[in-house]
């Protein structure tokens, strides 16, 4: 019997110690933030310090921890916006570790990826971290009308459609507003009036595809 009780004695204790960190950390874990749908008016609606959760000690720590890289490169890309920082800042550089991080984690993230692009884009718009993580971006959410507006934003605004693959993932974001999410036709008119030369090109030519006398209202 004691061969029995005794394993069965650290399996309650293994458990019980699983119950109680996983409770603490959900005590201290953040409320979700879902990605901004304007990328000129990103922000995080916490301002404080973001505490970091290990994913090794809860079964829902990665999933929280994920919220608070996120939280952490909304933080970084509010404040360099409102130039409270720089992108060689240690918040901003910390930012960028702490996704990268949760990103080796939780791989199939499509918000931390649209982070991450985002903020090495103000970086270095030509690292190629910058296209990668935009492509994961789609890949992982090719659907998701959330990150839409923000994903042709930087397409545009960083000459990411250089590469034929962005090019061809951010006109099927254009198509998919312009023939089932008409509501979001202003996120197109955004991210034209914020694209470079290239990216106003691009985006007068997919839109004018599709629907001409709209493309007409984006240089009005």
């Amino acid at each position: 019997m004691s061969r029995i009780r005794i394993p069965l004695m650290a399996l309650a204790l293994a458990i019980g110690f699983h119950v109680v960190v996983s409770a603490v950390t959900e005590m201290t874990a953040l409320e979700h933030v879902p990605f901004p749908s304007d990328a000129a008016k990103i922000s995080s609606p916490w301002a404080g310090d973001v505490p970091s959760l290990s994913a090794m000690l809860s079964p829902f720590g990665s999933e929280l921890e994920s919220n608070h890289a996120l939280i952490s490169a909304l933080l970084a890309l509010e404040a360099s916006r409102k130039k409270q920082t720089t992108v060689q800042s240690a918040q901003y550089t910390n930012a960028i570790g702490r996704v990268r991080r949760t990103l080796s984690i939780s791989p199939y993230n499509p918000e931390l990826w649209l982070a991450l692009a985002l903020l090495q884009a103000q970086r270095d718009p030509h690292d190629p971290v910058v296209f990668e993580a935009l492509k994961m971006t789609y890949f992982t959410a090719p659907n998701d009308t959330r990150l839409v507006p923000v994903r042709l934003d930087v397409a545009g605004r960083f000459d990411m459609l250089a590469d034929p693959d962005i090019k061809d993932l951010a006109r099927s974001d254009i198509r998919l507003i312009m023939t089932h999410r008409p509501e979001l036709k202003p996120a197109i008119v955004s991210a034209f009036r914020r694209a470079s030369d290239r990216g106003k090109a691009f985006l007068q030519e997919a839109v004018q595809s599709i629907d001409p006398a709209f493309a007409q209202t984006l240089r009005g």
